[in-house]
């Protein structure tokens, strides 16, 4: 072999070489401050472990442990990914983060919250203060600048309220359905005496509209009535109208 081949060869080895090994720490100190900020980064940007505060809406939430691990297999598929793994107060999550020519995408989706989390991103549930624990999981979403596909579903066990004195009000699914531009949502009771019904639909970023019913039953019914009268006005037969819009 020549040894302007040998030194080319060479090159490329150590250039292999050193972004194999490339710490994490680099890439964190290169991540947008205002989305997250990641601290105490271990491994390499292929594999590793970091603390990180994530910025979402007006809240934020503190990750005590997140975990990377490339996928070189999705490379066959025009894919980069990573496995993830979060745990923090209250909170943990598993699923693939993944990036080609088209967006983002997430695959296997397994997430569980505590309801009281949800105040920090959505400061409009403040006053709810709501309880109990959300599971989210989703087989794939893919990500665009402005679109998004895919199937979500949201479990919300044992959930309260400090509006009611009912405890618990019951637990609930939640279904979307993402079409690009647009996401279709239906809401069911799985058990409780808060029987909550209705569809939505939320257009992309922020317009959203939900109609449907809320119903107290059993031996709590009259005690939910001061909770029912926030949700929407009384029909004829006793449950109340919801009709939810912002523009």
């Amino acid at each position: 072999m020549r040894p302007g081949s040998l030194a080319i060869l060479g090159i490329a080895a150590y250039s292999a070489f050193l972004v194999a090994t490339m710490p994490a720490r680099w890439l964190a100190a290169r991540a947008s401050p205002g989305a997250y900020e990641m601290r105490a980064v271990n491994g390499t940007i292929w594999k590793g472990d970091a603390e990180a505060v994530v910025r979402v809406g007006r809240g934020t939430f503190t990750v005590d442990r997140a975990e990377w691990d490339f996928l070189p297999s999705r490379l066959l598929r025009g894919r980069v990914a990573y496995a993830m793994s979060l745990r923090g107060a209250g909170f943990e999550a598993r699923y693939e983060a993944g990036r080609s020519l088209a967006g983002w995408s997430l695959r296997d989706l397994a997430a569980r919250a505590d309801a009281a989390l949800a105040a920090a991103a959505l400061p409009w549930i403040g006053p709810w203060r709501p309880e109990g624990v959300v599971s989210a999981a989703s087989p794939a979403l893919d990500i665009t600048e402005r679109e998004v596909h895919g199937e979500l579903r949201l479990d919300v066990k044992g959930a309260s309220t400090a509006l009611s004195e009912v405890r618990p009000l019951g637990s609930y699914r939640a279904d979307v359905v993402a079409e690009g531009a647009a996401a279709r949502l239906n809401v069911a009771t799985v058990e409780g005496p808060l029987r909550l019904s209705g569809q939505g639909r939320l257009e992309f970023p922020s317009r959203f509209a939900f109609t449907g019913e809320a119903r107290g039953e059993g031996t709590n019914a009259a005690a939910l009535d001061p909770l029912l009268n926030l949700l929407g006005p009384a029909r004829p037969d006793g449950a109340r109208a919801i009709d939810w819009r912002t523009r």
